[in-house]
């Protein structure tokens, strides 16, 4: 057993001089020589898609930038990219982020980690594409975003290397694993495959967001940032103090076994060991996942039949086209003259759509007892 350490600070907004110092005091007690030998840094952030910062769905770039600048003063190479999710260009999603003006301002290289080619590998009969590029930096720092999530209730860093699977086969993966088990399963073997290529591990969560994440929940001021060396470590610290057990997060006790890492002895500052946010907005997430998992065998059936949900295409639709383009098992029609449709009968329900909508116009519609249960 190991007895990892989380690193915690209270921020209550984005100053960099505040960021700059927080990133010093995590990253200084580093003490592996691969890293300190490491001639190139990759950044990889949360670039879900073209959300501005104020949306707290992606890294904030003032989280970014100061990171940028610890490591060019430390004479790294910088490399700083991510895999978006969708088929809004790359440029749109960097420039849409606040990423854009970064590599004006820094000579540092932006890299799209969907175009730059794979590694297929396996763990445990799961085969999963990841980035070449995780291979070309020797150090990788993990940047994620504190956030609730409707396919596995949270997202934190674990979740964040879902962006190291290139371009529009993350949504192929969606369409082969569309059941939060199977996903789980599928996040659990990536981070089995990437884990001792990771080097350290950030989540901002000074602005976070609850409710129904990860795009279309409620932006909050959670004025925390964290970080640590074990992903599982880190996840299980923010995850608790938003108020989740871990039965609540799908992946995260397969990743704590996989470290051998035992949840009491998870060390955090002192003044965060009983720290709890009282008000955030996770019942609905919670009760997504645990909506089938203690249904009995012999009513399985009859209660699918009265249990449903699926998303709509509603009114705020702006017929931007992202929700067809993105669908992985295109169950998704334009209308003549209309917005789009999507087929019941084929969707899948992995909620791409309602995950990569950039204006929040993709409703859950619920059966009563869905209802019941989801509210």
């Amino acid at each position: 057993m190991i007895n990892p350490s989380v690193q915690i600070r209270k921020i209550d907004s984005y100053d960099l001089n505040s960021l700059e110092e927080a990133v010093k005091e995590f990253l200084g007690g580093l003490k592996s020589q691969k890293f300190i030998r490491s001639k190139r840094v990759l950044i990889k952030t949360n670039a879900l898609g073209a959300f501005a910062p104020e949306r707290a769905v992606t890294t904030h770039p003032l989280v970014i930038e100061a990171l940028i600048r610890y490591f060019l003063d430390k004479g790294k190479e910088v490399w700083f990219g991510d895999s978006p999710g969708g088929t809004v260009s790359f440029d749109t999603v960097w420039q849409t982020c606040g990423y854009a003006d970064l590599a004006k301002r820094y000579p540092i290289k932006v890299v799209n980690l969907g175009t730059s080619g794979f590694r297929e590998l396996s763990y445990q009969g799961k085969q999963v594409k990841i980035s070449e590029i995780l291979w070309k930096c020797g150090a990788v720092i993990n940047v994620a975003k504190y956030k609730t999530h409707s396919l596995t209730a949270f997202t934190g860093a674990q979740k964040n290397l879902y962006g190291l699977i290139p371009g529009m086969v993350k949504t192929d993966y969606h369409r082969e694993n569309p059941n939060t088990n199977d996903f789980s399963e599928l996040l659990t073997a990536l981070y089995a495959l990437v884990r001792s290529r990771i080097t350290y591990n950030f989540i901002d969560g000074i602005l976070g967001m609850d409710g129904a994440g990860p795009s279309a929940g409620n932006p909050r001021v959670f004025g925390l940032f964290m970080g640590s060396t074990s992903i599982p470590a880190l996840d299980y610290t923010a995850a608790k103090m938003m108020g989740f057990k871990i039965s609540d997060v799908p992946y995260l006790s397969a990743a704590l076994h996989l470290e051998g890492i035992l949840p009491s002895h998870i060390k955090v500052p002192t003044s965060f060991q009983h720290y709890r946010i009282h008000d955030a907005k996770i019942s609905q997430v919670i009760r997504s996942q645990k909506s089938m998992k203690y249904v009995p065998g012999i009513v399985r059936i009859a209660f699918k039949k009265l249990y449903s949900f699926h998303p709509i295409v509603s009114e705020r639709c702006k017929r931007c086209g992202i929700c067809v383009q993105s669908c992985p098992v295109k169950a998704i029609d334009w209308e003549k003259d209309s917005n789009p449709v999507i087929r019941k009968r084929d969707c899948i329900k992995c909620m791409c759509c309602h995950e990569l909508c950039p204006h929040q116009a993709i409703n859950i519609i619920k059966s009563p007892l869905a209802r019941l249960v989801l509210q």
